[in-house]
């Protein structure tokens, strides 16, 4: 697969969300098949997500070198997912979930993922 299209997938996914309320994005194709992503996107309930990835889109799945979802509302967190690797004593790692003053063990969500976990929030 093509990088653009992996982007073109992740802009859509965020065009069909029904709680997005608005967002901004940046686009850095390294390579046809390497690139980076990052996004704020703005929900109607006014809080926000920043997310980014760093993807190799040769390989099925996708693999994402790097990734961070951070989800706030009124400037404090309420989820954060991410590979940084300073989490070794979760299993999984480097996988994990930064939850209120927590780090959880956590798989590695996918935007879609994340997106309907936002939802549901919101609409709750």
């Amino acid at each position: 697969m093509q990088v653009e299209s992996y982007f073109a997938q992740l802009r859509k996914m965020i065009a069909n969300c029904a709680v997005v309320a608005s967002w901004q994005y940046e686009e850095d194709g390294r390579t046809s098949t390497l690139g980076a992503f990052k996004a704020r996107i703005s929900f109607l309930d006014g809080s926000f997500l920043d997310f980014r990835e760093f993807v190799d889109t040769s390989t099925r799945p996708v693999r994402r070198y790097s990734y961070s979802y951070h989800y706030q509302k009124n400037e404090q967190m309420i989820f954060r997912y991410d590979n940084a690797p300073h989490h070794p004593e979760l299993s999984g790692f480097p996988h994990h979930k930064h939850v209120a003053d927590s780090t959880v063990e956590s798989q590695p969500p996918t935007l879609k993922e994340v997106l309907a976990e936002i939802s549901v929030q919101i609409l709750k």
